[in-house]
């Protein structure tokens, strides 16, 4: 009888975001037969969060740690991973990822995976030091695109070899999705006749909503009217950037709507757009894709690990509102071009399957 080894998937909280909706999905794919899985998160859940989704046999742990110095948490942690006698822990985001790896190291884990998720260009110069010095107790960093893995590579001054390129991957779940469009508009009380221009993600600097909306208002200044843009979020900008539409005069044109379904949102989009300033590969894009969106994406890293410009999508240069708003302008006006990049970004989504995703980290736990 195989004896199943107890992996720990451990990152802050499992709120609405790209790492945490990756997480889930790796729980739910990994092979029950060889391993026990847990979910770890260390801060509070917010009150929207995907805990739900994960199955009734998963042990779902939550701590809540008041920072890196929590003494009371940490042996609380320590004491959880030695009692279960944890054989693997994988951490996600810079807090779990030091937390966990160094109480894990103590604890006398074997085997210490982490996971690197974007291009941090602000991190600290104690945050790359402490990176580096946890790197030596990690077998494997993983990294979700070609990108990440050079910029991270160099920013810590480590060799490659320390890196597993893992690209971010989904669950095939949207594939039909668009069949539910004008009932989903019926409930969000939009009209039926309109080519809607959507994005999802906080309301953060990273996403690129602003040049969204600039966007938006070149392309309403130069006559373009059948179109709607639709951002999906919440955040610390949203008064900033309903001040920008309301002073654009775009209140009519471009709305922010709360929190939704993914499902929801990709059965509205008739043309999906990722306006960030960088990303790791975006979960959203590749949903997006595998809902059979035309994409326009600026070229950022990750993107261009998924996206052929002019062959299932289109790419921009980020920052760049006029760019945007050309590329948004095209496809309104193309409608053979839309699905032509839709039926490509179907077929091309198919190489990014969370079945190859979790296939790689189980065989990372099977090294020598």
């Amino acid at each position: 009888m195989i004896k199943k080894k107890k992996i720990v998937f451990a990152i802050n909280n499992l709120g609405i975001g790209g790492a945490e909706n990756l997480l889930v999905e790796q729980v739910k794919n990994i092979n029950l037969n060889y391993f026990t899985p847990y979910v770890l998160t260390l801060l509070p859940q917010p009150e929207i969060n995907l805990g739900g989704r994960l199955s009734e046999n998963i042990s779902l742990i939550e701590f809540k740690f008041r920072g890196f110095l929590d003494i009371k948490n940490l042996i609380k942690l320590w004491s959880f991973l030695r009692r279960e006698k944890i054989d693997i822990v994988l951490t996600n985001l810079f807090f779990t990822n030091v937390i966990v790896r160094f109480v894990a190291i103590l604890a006398g884990v074997r085997v210490i995976l982490s996971y690197e998720h974007s291009v941090y260009q602000d991190k600290k110069k104690w945050q790359i030091w402490t990176d580096k010095f946890l790197a030596l107790f990690t077998r494997k960093i993983i990294v979700g695109s070609t990108e990440v893995l050079t910029f991270t590579a160099e920013q810590e001054n480590l060799s490659v070899d320390k890196f597993c390129l893992n690209f971010n991957s989904i669950s095939s779940k949207f594939s039909h999705i668009k069949t539910d469009r004008n009932d989903v508009l019926k409930t969000f009380g939009l009209p039926l006749d309109c080519i809607y221009v959507v994005t999802a993600g906080r309301f953060i600097e990273q996403k690129g909503h602003i040049f969204l909306i600039e966007a938006a208002k070149l392309l309403h200044d130069q006559g373009v009217t059948n179109f709607q843009v639709l951002i999906f979020g919440q955040g610390v900008l949203k008064d900033k950037l309903q001040h920008k539409i309301s002073l654009s005069k775009l209140d009519s044109v471009v709305k922010l709507i709360d929190i939704s379904p993914m499902s929801k949102i990709l059965a509205v989009s008739d043309i999906f757009v990722m306006p960030s300033l960088w990303e790791g590969l975006s979960i959203a894009l590749l949903e997006a894709m595998d809902a059979g969106c035309p994409i326009v994406a600026t070229r950022v890293s990750g993107t261009s690990d998924v996206v052929e410009n002019n062959k299932n999508g289109l790419l921009v240069q980020p920052k760049n509102a006029l760019a945007l708003a050309e590329g948004i302008k095209e496809l309104i006006q193309d409608k053979d071009k839309r699905l032509l990049l839709s039926k490509a970004a179907k077929e091309r989504v198919k190489s990014f399957s969370i079945e190859k995703n979790i296939k790689v980290i189980e065989k990372l736990t099977f090294m020598d």
